[in-house]
């Protein structure tokens, strides 16, 4: 247990300084570019019109925003959209290890069920498992990756939406034809350590002044056969990853068009295919796995957005989506030589929304949503089942002066139909939400915020039909969130070398009861999902931002995230678990980004740290598992000529070749090298 703590303090300190370092930049660099005046000379310009989005101030907003922007993005560098969401605060990415491994989101403890997923404006729902493996979605497309707590910051909005404890959407740049009035393309290849190679490709064509068709694709390769250390004394040895490989193809089509009344058009249609290995835990010095996972996965979308008045806006969305995944074991004990499941999920979605100006200071909204979900599998008695979900969301906002105001009021209503057993009842839930913020004056450079949001989750497709006693599953009760965040934040810009310096501050808690568990049946292959478990959770998010220039030809920007969190079983008091931290939750979690930028040269350095946490709900010392840190640094150089530009960047990812899990058992990469080249004429 001693070595247990003197590791985690080692680490926690080390990403203390770090991060303290990392302040003390800020301070001087701020102080630095505050200091400096220039000086403008008059003179006459020729006039230049210039079209671009307005962009998003996460910190002005009334509940918690996180932006990971493109330049954001692009420093980060990071493989898929998971590795870029670890660097918000409160997140919690489930990592089994390498790019082919796994990857599920966790905000606030909430757990990977209770974040809803968005693409585009559109919610990717899995209704199989509830949550959605984030390594299936690249960066390399993404214009801005955001994470809101409560409800969208936009009323206009399918009532899906507001369904989530919290929002994980990113966007593309296929939909904005205001950037791409003549014909853009972007090529570029990464390649690194372990095997990996990604080649990726886009194309955006303007077939009109309002119609712009876009493509783009991404394939990745890469052996996962990195080494790892089993620390165990004199029979402590080195071995490297196996089973740990994955070949993946994403690709998507997309076309936007403006018509004439203002009104847009868009349609995406997305594919992905993998195949890769599913690495075991390394227990008793045995990592041996078989496994594998295949998927093939597709969807088709399209949103239509019009103005039926200079008050009125109407929004209407649609999607199919089709979700095929294969799972092997060949050294699964049974008559067959092992498993061989598969099972097909097809999904169709519909909704309409309007919304509606009324005088200076309101706006109400009201949304419809119906979505229709079916499994079949190739398993003998298979429950077979059809879910169907209607979502219904009136919305409310106020904002006048020093005050804004955001209400909704959400129906969900639920039901199964299975062709083998019996179904879970049917629900009918109502979930209100309240949002407040307000500043001491309309200039004020400080936002005190509020909200309250009530919200459950439905016991996805796994919790209900996938053990063996179908009948007690049915049973099973939603599991119900209430949400309450309180916090301040400040934003300024300035027109000195100091551009913007931003934070905020947020204190949170969360009640969670009829928490849906599993618990052992008649040994440890039959499992029964039982309504059990009641959690609380207290927490404080920080977050800070600033950007400057050290001259006309130097630049810098950074970013810091800190979360503090509290997240304990109260099931039973008489229980020996009782106000023991619930498995895999750190009480210490953070980030830090800093770059830096001369003429043509950019630099940068990254951390990700976590406090130590215990792997199951019994906190004894042997289930502690370490904290740990991961340095990262690049370099990179930028070559413009007339017709495009070519970024050439070296990467070293943990450079003090840190060794630790995630998930206990399942290590996770040390020290790796990455090289990428993209050319572009964007």
């Amino acid at each position: 247990m001693r070595s247990k703590q003197n590791k985690y303090d080692q680490v926690y300190q080390g990403a203390a300084k770090c991060l303290l370092i990392t302040l003390i930049f800020f301070t001087i660099t701020s102080s630095f570019a505050l200091a400096q005046n220039q000086s403008d000379t008059g003179r006459i310009l020729k006039k230049v019109t210039v079209t671009a989005e307005k962009k998003q101030n996460p910190y002005t907003a009334i509940v918690p925003v996180q932006i990971l922007n493109h330049e954001a993005l692009q420093l980060i560098n990071a493989e898929n959209i998971a590795e870029a969401s670890k660097y918000f605060s409160g997140v919690l990415i489930k990592d089994y290890g390498g790019i082919g491994g796994l990857k599920t989101i966790s905000v606030r403890s909430l757990g990977g069920l209770n974040t809803g997923l968005v693409y585009d404006g559109i919610t990717i729902a899995d209704a199989q498992t509830g949550q959605v493996d984030l390594s299936k979605f690249s960066t390399t497309f993404v214009q801005s990756l955001e994470l809101d707590q409560a409800n969208p910051p936009k009323i206009l909005a399918p009532a899906r939406i507001f369904s989530s404890a919290s929002i994980l959407s990113f966007s593309s740049y296929a939909f904005n034809t205001t950037n791409f009035t003549q014909k853009k393309w972007l090529a570029g290849i990464n390649a690194g350590s372990f095997g990996l190679w990604q080649p990726y490709a886009g194309l955006y064509l303007p077939m009109s002044k309002s119609m712009i068709v876009s493509a783009n694709a991404e394939a990745t390769w890469a052996k996962g056969n990195y080494p790892y250390y089993i620390n165990n004394g004199m029979f402590s040895q080195k071995a490297y990853r196996s089973n740990s490989d994955i070949k993946s193809f994403q690709g998507e089509v997309n076309t936007a068009n403006m018509f004439a009344d203002s009104s847009t058009l868009q349609i995406k249609i997305w594919s992905y295919n993998s195949d890769r290995g599913l690495p075991g835990s390394i227990i008793f010095f045995n990592d041996i796995s078989v496994q594998r996972l295949e998927d093939k996965d597709y969807f088709i979308q399209s949103r239509y957005l019009k103005k039926l008045s200079t008050s009125t806006s109407l929004l209407i969305s649609a999607k199919y989506s089709s979700m095929y995944t294969r799972y092997t074991d060949p050294n699964f004990l049974n008559n067959a030589g092992g498993l061989d499941d598969r099972y097909t999920q097809n999904e169709i979605y519909g909704s309409i929304a309007v919304s509606h100006r009324m005088g200076q200071y309101f706006s109400f909204s009201l949304a419809s949503d119906l979505a229709s979900t079916h499994l079949t599998a190739n398993i003998n008695a298979f429950a077979t089942p059809t879910r169907t979900s209607l979502w219904n969301n009136l919305a409310v906002q106020f904002n006048k002066s020093h005050w804004q105001l955001s209400a909704s009021i959400l129906n969900t209503n639920i039901n199964d139909q299975t062709v083998n057993g019996k179904s879970a009842s049917n629900k009918n839930e109502f979930t209100p939400a309240l949002e407040a913020g307000y500043k001491t004056s309309p200039q004020s450079p400080f936002l005190f915020r509020f909200f309250y949001k009530d919200i459950f989750r439905m016991p996805t497709f796994n919790d209900l039909y996938y053990t063996y006693n179908i009948n007690i599953n049915p049973k099973l009760l939603p599991e119900y969130s209430v949400q309450y965040d309180a916090g301040l934040t400040y934003s300024k810009n300035y027109k000195t070398a100091l551009k913007q310096i931003s934070f905020s501050l947020d204190g949170y808690y969360n009640n969670i009861k009829d928490k849906i568990i599993a618990v052992p049946s008649q040994n440890l292959f039959i499992w029964i999902m039982e309504n059990l478990g009641k959690v609380q959770i207290k927490g404080i998010d920080i977050n800070a931002e600033a950007n400057g220039k050290f001259s006309s030809r130097s630049g810098w920007s950074g970013r810091i995230a800190y979360t503090w969190q509290e997240a304990l079983d109260v099931t039973d008091p008489t229980s020996a678990q009782y106000k023991n931290e619930i498995p895999y939750t750190p009480v210490h979690s953070g980030s830090a980004l800093a770059a830096f930028n001369y003429r043509s040269w950019s630099a940068g350095y990254s951390i990700l740290f976590s406090s130590s946490r215990y792997t199951l709900g019994e906190n004894d010392p042997s289930n502690l598992l370490p904290g740990w840190n991961t340095q990262d640094i690049f370099i990179g150089w930028q070559i413009s000529k007339v017709d495009f530009h070519a970024v050439i960047k070296g990467e070293v990812n943990n450079i003090f070749n840190e060794q630790y899990d995630v998930i206990n058992y399942y290590p996770m990469p040390g020290r790796s090298y990455k090289l990428s080249v993209t050319i572009n004429n964007l």
